[in-house]
Formats: C-alpha cells, structure tokens, sequence
C-alpha cells in the first residue's frame, strides 16, 4: 500500500514555484477546512464570537487572493492570539483550535510575506490536526511503541487530509481564473471533518 505523507520539503519546492495569490489561495484552503473545527472549539468554550471572527480572517485571506485590495496586516497577530495556550484549560477540541487559527494566521501571513515556508505551515496544520484527532480516537495508542507512526499515518484520516492537501495544490498550481472551486471543495471538506471527527 503507498502511504502519502507529509512532505514538507516537496510542498515548499511546489510552493515556491507559484505567484503570491497562488500560495495564499492554498494556504486560505487550509485554513478553510479546518474553520468549522475552530467555530465548534469557539462554541465548546463559550466564546462564539471567535469562530466568526476566525470566519472574517479566512475571508479575507481568500480576497486578497482573488486580487481585492485589502490591508491584512492586523489579521495575522489577530489570528495568532486565537490559538489556545497549552496553558488554557484543555478539552478535546482546543488541539483543533490551536491548528485551524494557527492555519488563519499563516494564509494571512503567505500573502504578506510572499513566504513558501509560510503556505506549507499552513499545510502542517491540516495534516497535525488530523494525525491530532486518530489519537483521540485511539487513547490507548502508544506513541512510542514501534509501528504507531505508522499507524496513524494509515489512518483513513490522514490519508484523506494528505490526499486534500494534495488536490488543493494542484488546484493551486493550475492557476484556475477564480479559486471559487478550491474554495468550495476546502469548504466541503471542513464540513465533513467536522461532521465526522470526534
């Protein structure tokens, strides 16, 4: 069986190939899929506002992809505070939460940086969030058993990251005249993790 995996060496090369909007569209991809998971850890700590405030970053990422003139500077520390501290009282859902607005905060940073490294760490946090959630589907899982990595990168959930991961860049790299379709297939997807992960 060929595992995909996460390589962010490849990704950075693919990445560095392609024009400013071009990067922050799939950087904005990444972090679309992963909104609806941080508007349900918003919900879980009783502070709404902040999954659609999440909301408005991510939208502004997609614009300034789709050329419109907008000043995000402000949104990458915005995005940025919302990641939950190790600190903060962990539920399940604050590991979702610390990715999707860390994913917010790197789209916004790719448009402002123009960064390769910035888009793939967007990328990382798709695919950490769902090696995240096979672990807690599994608690009995030991990490430091041999074969465990393994595992959770055969995971179906993994795979389905990596395999959107994957579909996104190449969307990316197509330079498509809208990202309407990448757009809508992030957010499909990000309704469906979010259906569907515990």
């Amino acid at each position: 069986m060929n595992l995909q995996t996460y390589d962010e060496l490849a990704f950075g090369k693919r990445l560095a190939a392609l024009d400013r909007r071009s990067k922050t569209a799939f950087a904005a991809s990444c972090a679309e899929r992963l909104l609806p998971l941080f508007e349900r850890y918003a919900r879980s700590v009783e502070a709404v506002e902040l999954g659609s405030r999440l909301g408005v970053i991510v939208a502004a990422a997609w614009e300034v992809a789709s050329g419109v003139e907008a000043d995000v500077r402000a949104y990458q520390d915005e995005a940025g505070a919302m990641v939950p501290s190790d600190e903060d009282s962990w539920i399940l859902e604050t590991g979702y939460g610390q990715n999707a607005a860390a994913a917010a905060a790197y789209a916004v940073g790719t448009w402002l940086t123009d960064d390769p490294q910035e888009a793939a760490l967007a990328a990382y946090q798709v695919y950490e969030l769902a090696d995240y959630a096979v672990q807690q589907i599994n608690p009995s899982l030991d990490l430091n058993a041999a074969g465990s990595e393994t595992r959770i990168l055969a995971s179906g959930i993994v795979q389905s990251a990596l395999t959107a991961l994957d579909r996104a860049l190449a969307a990316a790299e197509s330079a498509p005249s809208t990202w309407q379709k990448l757009r809508a297939d992030a957010e499909a997807d990000g309704q469906e993790w979010a259906g569907t992960l515990p």
